[in-house]
């Protein structure tokens, strides 16, 4: 029983062993074809050239077959489509001939963009030739040139359905700049059944011949072969242009086509393809030998050596697997292996990276977290000061002063407050108006605003603390004592919002409004622009890049900024008596 444990240990061994399957395959797809090469070639040589010349024969015709029909197929498709778009008298406008107005410029458009929405990367041109000699389509062809072509002229005045043209130049184009194939094949259907402007018209689709060249110049040169391609009626579309007497030992292959009935036959000749063999069967056996000795040291060789890289790939994963990520591959070659070590390495770098990266953040999270609960007890504890001074000004009779308070302590609570980033239009309002009423009692009534909006808007969500910091610019860079005049006006364009802030004050220099909402500038407090630029950022941040401010401003004339943002409408406001008086 232990032998024939072996037995099976052995032969479950290419199962385990990469290395053994790559060297039973190398060997296999090596000596394989060539011991059956070898043997037939001695055996059975003709009935093997015979055999295999059927088989290729046999492939090739099936897969040109497929070829012309899918060609075939596509083009009668097209042709269908285009001719029932045609009889529909609803869709169809057209009327054959050159456009006169916008409505007939336009119908023509929209039926040139439907004949190309069919074309595919081998169509040629698609095109409705009247009988007038318009035509609807495109590139640009010579229709008079067209109709000189021997292949149209072939074609019947009463024939019905499709007419394959077979295989043509491409001469009646005139773009010929658009590196058109010089040969196409073509199909024209008789619009016999239409009515109107078009009645007598024909469709015409070609395709690009490249690749239909292509496989016959392999089936004439690598089968040494004579094709032929006819119609149902027997009219030849296309022919080898060589002369040739058919003979009884000639291998022939007829396939008729389901699309259109065409006929294709390969006629290929036994004697030349035979001699070729022969030459290949003297090579075959000196070689043989030599080739299977050589194969098996390839083999063994190639294999140890694609598997021994992959043994160090899969050791080092297992090390990165149990935390070692200090592993890495050396790499040997600049392969497909030596990329997957190099791949290997960048990814075990970047776990590194990310660890570490992980580990910082969470710190940074920790950090940002108390300082989250200390700028939470900051404002409560100065809003609860400002609060306690505002009663003992009330309780000695100070009015002016508890107003001032109040109307500060209602701007910090909009301004400090930061449970929320997007508030809406009213809430924001509403801390202007105190905001004002701080600067009324400041200077009087030696400023006037005027706020315009629809209050269908005051629900809208703007960024919170917006209009506070560019009012403050306007009334410590703009005006002088707090002189002038401020207007604010909020409107619907389409589905964004619009804001222009104007005022009449000193304006801008022209230098500094150039680079006021340019980034990486220095800025310090107090020093002006900084408001307005943390303002745009605000809503490019919220919003994207393509919103944010616009600021034109004219020295001694007034500044004008204006702000697009989307319409976003809030879940909730405040009453709107709170802005009823401004």
């Amino acid at each position: 029983m232990a032998w024939m444990h072996r037995v099976r240990s052995f032969m479950d061994y290419p199962k385990r062993s990469l290395r053994m399957k790559l060297f039973l395959f190398f060997v296999m797809v090596a000596t394989i074809p060539l011991l059956i090469l070898g043997y037939l070639s001695f055996s059975k040589s003709s009935e093997v050239v015979e055999s295999q010349m059927v088989q290729y024969g046999q492939s090739t015709i099936t897969q040109l077959e497929a070829q012309v029909d899918s060609y075939s197929r596509q083009m009668q498709a097209t042709t269908r489509f285009i001719y029932s778009y045609l009889l529909d008298p609803i869709s169809n406008v057209l009327d054959g001939k050159e456009p006169t107005s916008y409505s007939d410029f336009l119908a023509q458009a929209n039926f040139n963009r439907l004949l190309d929405s069919h074309k595919t990367l081998d169509t040629t041109g698609i095109y409705v030739i009247t009988p007038s000699g318009y035509y609807y389509g495109s590139p640009q062809i010579d229709v008079d040139q067209m109709h000189d072509q021997k292949w149209w002229q072939e074609i019947p005045e009463d024939y019905k359905g499709a007419y394959w043209t077979g295989i043509h130049g491409t001469s009646p184009y005139l773009a010929q700049n658009l590196n058109l194939p010089k040969q196409v094949i073509g199909l024209v259907f008789p619009m016999l059944g239409q009515y109107g402007s078009l009645m007598n018209s024909k469709i015409v689709v070609e395709m690009d011949a490249s690749k239909l060249m292509t496989s016959f110049d392999l089936i004439e040169h690598n089968l040494h072969s004579y094709l032929t391609i006819t119609d149902r009626s027997g009219r030849v579309i296309y022919q080898t242009n060589a002369n040739r007497e058919e003979h009884a030992d000639d291998l022939v292959w007829k396939k008729e086509l389901e699309s259109n009935h065409w006929t294709i036959e390969v006629r290929t000749p036994f004697e030349p393809v035979f001699q070729e063999t022969l030459t290949i069967r003297y090579f075959t056996i000196a070689l043989i030998g030599f080739a299977l000795l050589l194969s098996l040291l390839v083999s063994y060789f190639f294999s140890a050596r694609i598997t021994r890289r992959i043994i160090s790939l899969k050791n080092n994963m297992q090390l990165v697997g149990i935390g070692k990520f200090h592993s890495r591959i050396e790499p040997e070659t600049e392969d497909e292996l030596g990329r997957l070590g190099g791949s290997f390495n960048k990814m075990v770098e970047q776990i590194e990276d990310l660890i570490e990266e992980v580990k910082l953040k969470e710190q940074l999270k920790k950090e940002a977290e108390l300082r989250a609960y200390h700028y939470q007890i900051n404002p409560h504890l100065l809003l609860n000061t400002l609060n306690m001074i505002q009663w003992q000004a009330k309780m000695k009779g100070d009015e002016d002063i508890r107003g001032m308070i109040y109307h500060l302590t209602k701007v910090l609570e909009g301004n400090l407050v930061i449970t929320e980033e997007l508030i809406s239009i009213e809430r924001e309002m509403y801390t202007v108006d105190h905001y004002l009423k701080i600067q009324e009692a400041r200077y009087g009534l030696a400023f006037h605003f005027q706020f315009d909006c629809d209050k269908a808007l005051f629900n809208c969500l703007i960024p919170r603390m917006t209009l506070q910091p560019l009012l403050e610019n306007t009334f410590f860079h703009g005006f002088e004592d707090g002189q002038g005049n401020i207007s604010l006006q909020m409107m619907q364009e389409g589905e964004n919002l619009v804001l222009v802030l104007k005022d009449d004050g000193q304006g801008i220099a022209e230098d500094r409004l150039k680079t006021l909402l340019t980034e990486n500038q220095p800025r310090a407090l107090g020093s002006g622009g900084l408001g307005c630029f943390n303002v745009d950022q605000k809503f490019k941040l919220h919003f994207g890049r393509n919103f944010g401010m616009e600021i034109t401003s004219e020295e001694n004339k007034g500044t004008t900024i204006t702000i697009r943002w989307p319409r976003i409408t809030a879940i909730s406001v405040a009453t709107t008596e709170q802005i009823g008086r401004l």
